[in-house]
């Protein structure tokens, strides 16, 4: 199995030799854990973990004139590649969960971890595949 599976589907993406590689896409970014940016502080859950506190957020970034959650593919992968551009891991869902659910956001950018692209999934994207 790849290392990248991600970074993968994004690669068959931005080439277009993969049939309904977007769908395959999404599906491979619901259950990956992906980089992000977060800024605030977590709160113990009371089971040894840890939960998002009141001031939790996630870093965004402007990408074609739109405000979008930033993600970053494959994280370990990625941060061999490119150094540190993230201090924390999301599951996709939840990322999704987050950009539907946000009344001023466009979406998720996800940044591939084996080349400099990136593929956008829009708030109506992640409001469909969460509803």
């Amino acid at each position: 199995m790849s290392q990248t599976p991600l970074s993968d589907a994004i690669s068959d993406l931005v080439a277009g030799s993969v049939p309904d590689a977007y769908d395959r896409f999404l599906a491979v970014f619901r259950v990956s854990t992906v980089g992000v940016m977060m800024n605030g502080t977590p709160v113990p859950d009371g089971r040894g973990g840890f939960v998002a506190g009141g001031d939790m957020t996630v870093g965004s970034t402007q990408h074609g004139g739109r405000t979008r959650i930033l993600a970053y593919a494959d994280p370990e992968i990625f941060l061999r590649t490119y150094g540190p551009q993230f201090n924390a891991g999301l599951s996709g869902e939840v990322l999704l969960q987050m950009a539907a659910g946000s009344a001023d956001g466009d979406g998720i950018l996800v940044n591939c971890a084996t080349s400099e692209t990136s593929v956008a999934i829009d708030r109506a994207t992640a409001q469909a595949l969460v509803s």
